[in-house]
């Protein structure tokens, strides 16, 4: 019986439980509100519609996605007493002006030092000479050479080589993922990062507190720091109706001593690692990052720590490195994308898909990509262009993989080649064109992390490493099962049903 209180009493104070409860009986009390004032009063009602009017077109007139608008009229149009007041409340996607400024204040001044360290250099082909241009005007993220990039196609790889770099460290540790877990990766991680941290080295993590709601205790952060370990939780969940906090980092990035880093889709937790088995064989990929490049990666971790514990300045100087044991053509560009500064990844992607001549291949664990992505994706493949989009088979969100599906027939119809990776999930979020250009990162092909989440990554031109992602590639497509336009469409007529209300709402979600 005391087991039996002791676990209920877990489950009751359980972090995430609580904020759901106070999220709903806050959504509940302001419908409720709105719903008695409306019945109450014919001309409360007529001014509730009639906001939710004023609204409709407001949301019509913005410089906005048309799915994301689509997604808040047809609602609001359907509950006009309540809908407009609904959107005011969790419409908004832009962070409080006084944060806004801070933020575009250090993220102008790591532009600036990414500016003084610039090797000043463009791809060779034009095209991603142009892709190279338009990423530094975007993201103030220049190409650099004298780099070396090693790529890593499963996460017990990848694992291995962080583990030994981190074994290396001798100033500091910079550490950011959305997801950390408890288990056997990440106690051997925090085992090298408790040594190093007594030993003086600076070791700081960020961490999300959304990716790590249900993996880490409540104030982790507390038990980090006791161990010398600075540390800082991104975006503190809140039990309040406010949208932003949807707005996540979904990066994952590791830097030593300035002399090497790593990002790619691999969080530290053991289904990445294969340690435990979830959705079947977990595919994964990264990359490490030696030389000049790896400067662009301290400056995206210091600009984000910054943010995160809301301080007004940043010194970069102390962590910059001028010692590149690399001596390299190769062209690296690292990147970050950010909410508030536009879809830059996706626009990336939508400029190497678009300027392909013969080939795209993609890895993506959700394929729900709006609308220009989707005609992008499309127009390549009736061009000729062999557009190919590796899908896990086993999802760990059936809502969002059915939605993911959803896309399957229009894409196939196109001509895009669509598989499913038999073994089971398929994390890896990379892209490879023509033998010249590629991306591996953080970033999903859908709303998320196009419009939401903090991600990043690093676009790679001229590379060896190129060569290694697209034979994984192709390596990885005899373990995955094609999907023809058949299987695609024969689904019963609820299932039609349901995906095609699941899709107006994708953006939503």
């Amino acid at each position: 019986m005391k087991k039996f209180f002791k676990k209920l009493w877990r489950i009751i104070t359980n972090r995430a439980l609580l904020i759901a409860l106070a999220l709903f009986v806050q959504l509940a009390l302001f419908a409720a509100v709105i719903v008695f004032l409306s019945f109450i009063s014919v001309s409360v009602y007529i001014a509730f519609s009639a906001l939710s009017v004023i609204v409709c077109f407001f949301i019509i007139s913005k410089d906005d996605n048309p799915a994301y608008k689509l997604a808040w009229v047809v609602p609001i149009l359907a509950l006009p007493f309540f809908g407009g007041m609904l959107y005011i409340v969790l419409g908004r996607r832009n962070m409080r002006p006084k944060r806004k400024k801070r933020i575009r204040k250090l993220s102008q001044k790591g532009r600036d030092k990414l500016q003084e360290l610039s090797d000043d250099v463009r791809p060779v082909h034009e095209r991603n000479a142009k892709l190279a241009n338009f990423v530094e005007k975007s993201s103030g993220f220049p190409v650099f050479e004298n780099s070396a990039v090693k790529y890593y196609d499963v996460g017990e790889k990848y694992a291995a080589a962080l583990i030994e770099e981190l074994k290396s460290a001798e100033k500091f540790i910079f550490l950011e993922y959305f997801i950390i877990d408890t288990g056997k990766f990440w106690d051997s991680v925090l085992e090298v990062l408790k040594e190093k941290a007594a030993s003086g080295v600076d070791v700081r993590i960020i961490y999300d507190d959304v990716g790590c709601l249900f993996k880490l205790p409540s104030n982790y952060d507390k038990t980090l720091k006791a161990a010398k370990i600075k540390t800082s939780v991104f975006n503190r969940l809140v039990p309040s109706l406010d949208i932003r906090m949807n707005n996540r980092s979904h990066r994952k990035i590791a830097v030593i001593d300035g002399k090497v880093a790593f990002t790619g889709g691999i969080n530290i937790a053991d289904e990445y690692v294969n340690e435990i088995t979830r959705f079947g064989h977990w595919k994964d990929t990264g990359i490490s990052v030696r030389g000049a490049a790896v400067n662009s990666f301290t400056i995206m971790f210091l600009t984000f720590w910054a943010a995160s514990e809301n301080q007004s300045d940043v010194d970069f100087e102390p962590y910059i490195t001028f010692d590149y044991p690399v001596s390299s053509t190769e062209k690296i560009q690292p990147l970050s994308g950010d909410p508030n500064r536009g879809q830059i990844i996706e626009n990336s992607f939508i400029q190497i898909i678009n300027n392909a001549s013969r080939y795209v291949y993609i890895n993506t664990p959700y394929l729900i990509p709006d609308n220009e992505t989707y005609t992008a994706l499309c127009l390549a493949a009736k061009s000729g262009v062999d557009v190919r989009i590796t899908m896990p088979h086993i999802p760990d969100k059936k809502m969002v993989f059915m939605m993911s599906r959803s896309f399957y027939p229009g894409l196939l119809k196109a001509g895009v080649k669509i598989y499913e990776y038999v073994p089971g999930f398929l994390h890896a979020k990379s892209l490879v064109c023509d033998d010249d250009v590629a991306y591996v990162g953080s970033c999903n092909m859908d709303y998320r992390s196009f419009y939401l989440h903090y991600e990043c990554g690093a676009i790679l031109y001229e590379s060896d490493c190129i060569a290694d992602i697209k034979q994984d590639y192709l390596t990885t497509l005899k373990e995955c099962k094609p999907i023809s336009y058949e299987t695609a469409t024969d689904v019963t007529f609820l299932t039609k049903i349901a995906r095609s209300i699941i899709r107006v709402f994708a953006p939503l979600l």
